[in-house]
């Protein structure tokens, strides 16, 4: 009896031993995982920010080269200095009437003197110094951080004509002085420096949402180790079997679809689309995860049915659709919403992902090679994406916010893609 209680205590010990040393490990991996965890998080949500103001910068400049043709074009006899005057005001406009989200904006700076040093450039716009307008800058001067930011800016405008950086300066509308990343570009024609940033501290939550999540995989690696092998062993097989009958019901589910098809194009009509969207929604909210919603037309499609018939312009919407389907998966669905309007529903995308999904889709669309069509006529598409959200009442809200991005698509020159 006295063996069988210190058994008994041994094997106690042993158990509260292993917990101990499982809890010890579980609790050190779990922080080095939300770790990385955060520290990916936070550097694909800069590369997001990072692609934004590359954008919107390369698309000012599109717009001022836009604007000095028209000019030119009205003013044939106007000089450099009067061309330069005239962009100036037309940019200081443009650019104080411009509201962007996370507090971001752009300014502009010229360069008087590629070499550096004192009143190298001079400031010409900047909506969060006004009063500084017409002032001259110096690469000797340092910011909050230490930094010789004018320097290093006009050193990587020297040697690539371009420049990200970071560096503290105070919000838009605020004194509070937080760390920014910005990007810069040389706009040739006059020497300007046209710049734009964003602030980083909205970035952080990533990093404290991550370790704020920690406690919660702990309890859940610690349920896996209390779990004994028969258990997991019979969880397994249920899984399994579900995984079974949801191919099985996938499979069905495909079959059916096959009857809702679009005649013309090969994509799902909009009477089988309103009900898979609704299917969708109402599995997000039971907890699938990663549903992505894309809103796609053919740009300037009305011109390719007036210009060279409709016969035409159904063979553009029956490559388009092709295009699409050959740069998507098959569980992916494709839905005619109306006219060259298309939706499409990506699973189990997540954002990381995004931007290289609607870089394939856009060069896939812009491949499209259609027999009597003039080959320097390229089909080209504008695309708006949104993920379901909990905020959502229905399908119908995310379609409003793919909508809208589609819109900003179109705003920023067509042929590209807005989230």
């Amino acid at each position: 009896m006295k063996m069988n209680k210190h058994n008994v205590k041994r094997s106690i010990l042993f158990v509260l031993l292993g917990i101990l040393i499982s809890v010890v490990l579980i609790t050190a991996f779990s922080w080095i995982v939300s770790d990385i965890s955060a520290k990916m998080t936070y550097e694909a949500a800069l590369s997001v920010k990072k692609n934004m103001l590359y954008e919107y910068v390369n698309n000012f400049i599109i717009y001022l080269d836009g604007e000095c043709d028209q000019y030119l074009a009205a003013h044939p006899d106007a000089d450099e200095t009067e061309l330069e005057d005239a962009m100036l005001e037309i940019a200081h406009k443009r650019i104080y009437e411009e509201k962007h989200f996370d507090g971001a904006y752009m300014w502009i700076q010229k360069v008087l003197d590629y070499n550096g040093g004192d009143d190298y450039a001079i400031r010409l716009v900047h909506p969060n110094l006004s009063d500084t307008e017409g002032c001259y800058l110096s690469t000797n001067e340092v910011n909050q951080m230490g930094m010789k930011a004018y320097e290093t800016e006009l050193q990587g405008i020297v040697e690539d004509g371009e420049i990200y950086q970071n560096y503290a300066f105070k919000k838009l509308d605020s004194d509070e002085v937080t760390e920014k990343v910005t990007y810069a570009k040389l706009y040739e024609p006059f020497d300007w420096i046209i710049c734009m940033g964003v602030n980083l501290d909205d970035v952080d939550h990533y990093k404290i949402t991550a370790h704020d999540n920690v406690f919660k995989y702990q309890v859940i690696t610690l349920g896996l180790v209390v779990f004994t092998w028969m258990i997991l062993l019979f969880l397994f097989l249920i899984v399994y079997r579900r995984i079974g009958i949801r191919e099985y019901e996938q499979k069905n589910r495909e079959l059916k679809d096959k009857l809702n098809w679009d005649a013309l194009t090969g994509a799902n009509s909009r009477l089988y689309g309103d009900r898979l969207l609704e299917r969708e929604f109402n599995e997000f909210k039971e907890g699938k995860k990663d549903t992505l919603i894309l809103m796609m037309d053919v740009d300037h499609f009305k011109q390719f049915n007036d210009g060279y018939g409709h016969e035409i312009g159904d063979k553009v919407l029956r490559s388009f659709v092709s295009a699409v389907h050959d740069c998507t998966r098959s569980s992916d669905k494709i839905i005619r919403w109306g006219g060259d309007e298309f939706i499409v529903i990506l699973q189990d995308v997540s954002e990381e992902l995004l931007p290289s999904i609607a870089d394939k889709i856009l060069e896939s669309v812009r491949s499209i090679k259609i027999e009597g069509f003039p080959e320097d006529v390229k089909i080209t598409s504008s695309m708006g994406f949104a993920f379901f959200s909990k905020e959502d009442a229905d399908f119908k809200s995310t379609l409003a916010r793919a909508d809208e991005a589609l819109y900003r698509a179109k705003e920023a020159g067509r042929n590209n893609w807005k989230y």
